[in-house]
């Protein structure tokens, strides 16, 4: 249960991520600027441009995955999954072989050992990690290999002696015999394998990033309704569903998905979420002191929230709070709406520098543990859960410290009370939801069509042989031809199907 557009470049150790780099509040602003306009986030994503094929890096230094990175991901994950195929089945000599081709032996497990294959949380997940960049080039190194053989020697295992031959000391004395033989190493073969599983991670890849897309803009127009609904029974039946593990992603896979399968859906939830917050990085550096109040999540003076009555007030309890509040707002921004704009865009960057140092590496890094060992705890509501500090991150922990500010302002900054860190997470998982369209649509029109194209070169594959489809795109045409099914499998349908009310 634990284990999606090109793959991620995470920021190196040897080049220190510098996420935001606020403006010096001394350098003069061109009041003249015209307005930047308004862009929608698919219109954000595809007009972002990008300083490598495989980085992202925003104007204010911040080094974000580009999709061009996920392919190399891609296969990364396909040799982890190859590596504990081959441990499951006790084919040591080829996982012993597929790791050690390129000085890829930090893709096996941490727990490994011989009959042993390690437990799927212990294959790291995190970003860039692949040696041979990009993809295809450790395709085309794996296709153009010589077949070759290696020599093996193995342990004969003794026969069971019974206890009249134990106590014969020449027959239970007998040394161990050591056999050899070569195994062969046909690339074609071992291609086509790695090849396979890149095959079925592109389709349940792609059809993670649709449900991804699909959650994040119903939880989007949840977060921005002025009258939130209460849970319902539906709602409480999709509870329990996905307790049981009856939920869209068991349906596609059968119940039988990859043993990473889990941790590689998180992982690439980490991957969209480092590039929107790249994308909301360049969105505020875009922003000028005119234009700063344009979006949601700065406000031009911060709004009084008395709730209560001055007549059933005790005076002097009164006086002292207003006195705290007046000593409160001494730090505040006062002046024009430029004066607050420039103050309010520079209060932004110097929050998401601050909160990209802290998140960044934890999401490149992410989180080893499964997810039914996190779904055993369970903090209290205000309460955080106690972890290492060098430890990793899946994305829905940064989008919690950034929904828990509600409709605070930062404190102990200046300007920070016309930032709203809460509205900044909805218009982060916005651009995210757009990521994860553009992340499908790399996968099955940039790194599919490779993946097929080093299949057709470097094995015996015959392309007259298949229609080029996978289960994902044949499970797409089908929809469409009867009618009967959403392009995703929705909890709804589950429920439909199974006939609960």
């Amino acid at each position: 249960q634990d284990a999606p557009v090109a793959s991620v470049a995470p920021p190196t150790q040897d080049a220190p991520v510098a996420s935001v780099a606020p403006p010096i509040q001394d350098a003069p602003v061109a009041s003249v600027a015209p307005p930047a306009p308004t862009l929608t986030p698919q219109q954000q994503v595809a007009e972002t441009p990008t300083s490598t094929p495989h980085t992202h890096r925003s104007s204010v230094g911040y080094r974000a995955p580009s999709s061009a990175a996920l392919g190399d991901f891609l296969v990364q994950r396909a040799i982890q999954q190859q590596l504990y195929y081959n441990a499951q089945l006790g084919n040591e000599p080829m996982a012993h072989w597929l790791k050690s081709f390129r000085s890829h032996e930090h893709l096996d497990s941490s727990q490994r050992g011989e009959g042993r294959c390690g437990f799927p949380g212990t294959y790291s997940a995190a970003f860039d990690q692949l040696n041979t960049l990009p993809f295809t080039a450790y395709l085309e190194a794996l296709g153009t290999e010589p077949d070759s053989s290696i020599e093996v020697n193995f342990v004969k295992p003794q026969r069971r002696l019974s206890a009249r031959e134990r106590a014969n000391p020449f027959l239970n004395n007998q040394p161990p015999v050591i056999e050899v033989y070569d195994q062969p190493i046909i690339m074609s073969k071992i291609l086509t394998q790695l090849l396979n599983t890149a095959d079925a991670l592109v389709e349940t890849w792609a059809f993670h990033f649709n449900e991804a897309e699909s959650n994040d803009l119903l939880r989007l127009a949840n977060d921005r309704a002025e009258k939130k609904g209460l849970p319902s029974s539906t709602m409480r039946d999709n509870a329990k569903l996905i307790k049981g593990g009856e939920t869209a992603y068991s349906r596609l896979t059968g119940d039988e998905a990859m043993p990473l399968y889990g941790f590689d859906c998180r992982a690439c939830d980490r991957f969209d979420t480092l590039r929107a917050l790249s994308l909301l990085v360049d969105e505020v550096t875009a922003l000028t002191p005119e234009t700063a109040f344009t979006v949601d999540y700065l406000r031009p003076e911060v709004v009084e929230d008395w709730d209560h009555d001055e007549f059933t007030v005790n005076e002097l309890i009164l006086k002292r709070r207003k006195a705290r509040r007046a000593k409160f707002e001494q730090g505040f921004v006062t002046g024009d709406d430029i004066t607050k704009g420039k103050a309010a865009r520079a209060a932004a960057l110097s929050f998401l520098q601050n909160f990209c140092d802290k998140w960044v590496p934890k999401l490149v890094k992410g989180d080893a543990r499964s997810s039914l060992v996190m779904g055993e705890y369970r903090h209290a509501p205000g309460m955080k859960e106690i972890r290492p500090k060098d430890s990793g991150a899946d994305s829905e922990e940064v989008f919690e410290e950034l929904w828990e500010y509600a409709d605070e302002g930062v404190q102990k900054m200046l300007g920070g009370e016309l930032v709203l860190p809460g509205l900044m997470g909805q218009r982060l998982r916005e651009i995210r939801a757009a990521v994860a369209a553009e992340s499908k649509g790399t996968l099955l029109e940039l790194i599919a069509p490779e993946l097929r194209k080093a299949r057709i070169e470097y094995t015996d594959y015959v392309e007259e042989d298949g229609d080029g489809l996978g289960a994902y795109e044949r499970f797409h045409m089908q929809a469409k031809l009867d009618g009967s099914e959403n392009e995703a499998y929705s909890t709804a349908a589950i429920i439909a199907e199974m006939s609960i009310n």
